[in-house]
C-alpha cells in the first residue's frame, strides 16, 4: 500500500498548529519522571520532538535536550514556547540522526514507527547506538500492532461543536499502517494523514540486537506500574548497549 503525494514530513506539517490541542489530553508528566531519573544528570536526545511536550518540561526539570524533527512547522511551534531556547533544536531525518556526541538518554515517542521500512528504522536504530554513552539507554514508546490495528471507521472525539475520526487501513505483508484523521470543526473539515510501519516487539528487540543494543526492561506505562500484556496499547521499551 502506497500513499501518493506522502512524505515523511506531512504529518507534522499538517498537524503542528493543532497538534497540542488535538492531544490535550494526555500529560507527560511520567514520561519526564522516568527520563529524568534514566538521564540522572546526563543529557537526552529526543527523536521526533515535535512541538516539545515532552523536552519542554525536561528542560525545565534542568535536563540538557536535544531535540530531531522533520517538520520545519512542528520545530517552529517548540521554539514559540522556548523563546530562550532552552532545547536544542535540530531539523532533519533520524534515519541518519544528524547530531554530534553521545547521550545518557535517547528517547522515541512513537516515532519509529513513522519510518517506512525495516531499513529505514534498522539504520536508525545502528545510529542511536553510536550516539549511546556507554552507560546510556535507548528508551522507546511503540505501538502494539495487535491492538492498534482497527481497520475502518472509528470515532476518537464527538462533542457538541467538534467531531474527530479515523479512517484506517492495514497492510499485513509489509506491515504498513495507513490512517487519516478527520476533524471537523466551526464548519471546517481537516486530514491529517499518517502512514506508519508497525513492528512486534520480537522484530524491535531483533532490530536493536542487530545494531548492539539488548532489551533491559519493558513496562506498559510509563509510570512502570503495568506489564506489557498482550491487550495493552503500547509498550515502553529499554535497551542497553552490549558490552564488547
Amino acid at each position: 500500500m502506497t500513499v501518493q503525494g506522502y512524505q515523511q514530513s506531512t504529518y507534522g506539517d499538517r498537524i503542528a498548529d493543532i497538534y497540542d490541542r488535538v492531544h490535550s489530553n494526555w500529560t507527560p508528566d511520567d514520561t519526564v519522571d522516568t527520563v529524568v531519573e534514566l538521564a540522572d544528570g546526563g543529557p537526552v536526545l529526543e527523536l521526533g520532538v515535535g512541538t516539545g511536550r515532552v523536552a519542554l518540561p525536561l528542560a525545565e526539570r534542568g535536563v540538557k535536550v536535544t531535540g530531531v524533527d522533520i517538520s520545519e512547522p512542528m520545530l517552529a511551534q517548540l521554539r514559540a514556547k522556548d523563546p530562550d531556547g532552552r532545547v536544542e533544536t535540530v531539523l532533519g531525518d533520524f534515519i541518519d540522526l544528524p547530531v554530534t556526541g553521545r547521550f545518557k538518554v535517547v528517547l522515541v515517542v512513537n516515532s519509529l514507527l513513522q519510518l517506512a521500512g525495516a531499513d529505514t528504522q534498522q539504520q536508525c536504530l545502528r545510529n542511536v547506538a553510536k550516539h549511546l554513552a556507554p552507560d546510556g539507554v535507548l528508551v522507546l514508546e511503540e505501538a502494539n500492532p495487535a491492538v492498534f490495528i482497527r481497520p475502518g471507521l472509528e470515532i476518537l472525539r464527538m462533542t457538541s461543536d467538534e467531531l474527530h475520526l479515523l479512517a484506517a487501513q492495514y497492510d499485513p505483508v509489509h506491515q504498513h499502517y495507513f490512517a487519516q484523521h478527520v476533524i471537523v470543526r466551526d464548519g471546517e473539515t481537516r486530514l491529517n494523514p499518517m502512514a506508519l510501519r508497525l513492528t512486534s516487539t520480537c522484530e524491535l528487540d531483533l532490530m536493536c540486537e542487530l545494531a548492539g543494543m539488548r532489551l533491559a526492561e519493558r513496562w506498559g506505562d510509563w509510570a512502570r506500574s503495568r506489564p506489557f500484556l498482550a491487550e495493552s496499547r503500547s509498550h515502553i521499551s529499554l535497551y542497553r548497549p552490549v558490552e564488547r
